[in-house]
């Protein structure tokens, strides 16, 4: 298996002019993006791609200092002011020949729970969280009467006609996988509809993705939160959480 990370955005909801990248904000002797990189290196993750941007250069050289064993290739998106995280994702897929973990570079997760998702999902399949479909800011997730992922819906609410086709089954936290074919087939679809997908999040081309392609879910159970990082308010919570169940994460 190998994986791509998602780290060209610029955090500018986050507020930290202290830190050259959101991916490096701390916990304890950790930054998110050093979890990241512990959980694929236990995983045998054969290489990982990092979609780099915004102060690109810190991030090489914060992952080149610590040493790991862990192939890290970085691809720059020097377009990531002006595009969404989708063409950052198709920019990683590209290099990618084997099944493929993809990760939004702001998550922050119970590090056993990331690796069960790894190890016992489908190759194509979306980690889900426990989640309220009235949370506008969420990526909801909506199933087909089959069980399959119908669409996403984020930064707004569901229709009354999208409540009355599919059932709401959680949130999209920020990793999900790709079989080989199917990463094939998504690069496929980005390409013909680029003009319509180059500035959007990943969450709108896979739900026309899902029409035609089975997506997967895996239900991470209640317990330690999972928290995708936006805000200075994100990571206060996140941390908050981290110092209360510290032997979870």
């Amino acid at each position: 298996m190998q994986a791509v990370i998602l780290l060209a955005g610029y955090g500018s909801r986050l507020g930290r002019d202290d830190i050259p990248h959101k991916s490096l904000l701390p916990f304890d002797a950790e930054t998110l993006l050093s979890r990241h990189l512990a959980c694929l290196d236990s995983l045998d993750v054969s290489c990982v791609f990092l979609v780099v941007g915004h102060n690109k250069e810190h991030v090489k050289l914060y992952v080149e200092g610590l040493n790991l064993g862990l192939e890290c290739k970085f691809i720059d998106n020097d377009l990531y002011r002006t595009t969404g995280n989708t063409l950052s994702m198709v920019m990683g897929l590209r290099y990618c020949s084997e099944n493929v973990v993809i990760l939004d570079g702001d998550v922050f997760y119970p590090k056993s729970e990331f690796c069960k998702y790894v190890k016992n999902s489908e190759p194509t399949s979306f980690a889900l969280i426990p989640s309220d479909i009235n949370d506008t800011e969420s990526t909801k997730v909506l199933i087909r009467s089959d069980g399959k992922i119908g669409m996403f819906v984020t930064k707004r609410d569901p229709t009354l006609e999208e409540k009355t086709d599919f059932d709401f089954i959680g949130e999209a936290i920020g990793f999900f996988k790709l079989s080989t074919e199917d990463c094939k087939k998504f690069i496929a679809h980005y390409e013909k509809f680029e003009p319509e997908y180059v500035e959007l999040l990943w969450e709108i081309p896979f739900s026309d993705f899902a029409k035609t392609v089975d997506l997967d879910v895996w239900l991470i159970p209640q317990g330690p939160d999972c928290f995708e990082i936006d805000t200075e308010v994100d990571y206060e919570q996140a941390l908050s959480s981290f110092q209360k169940y510290k032997n979870s994460y």
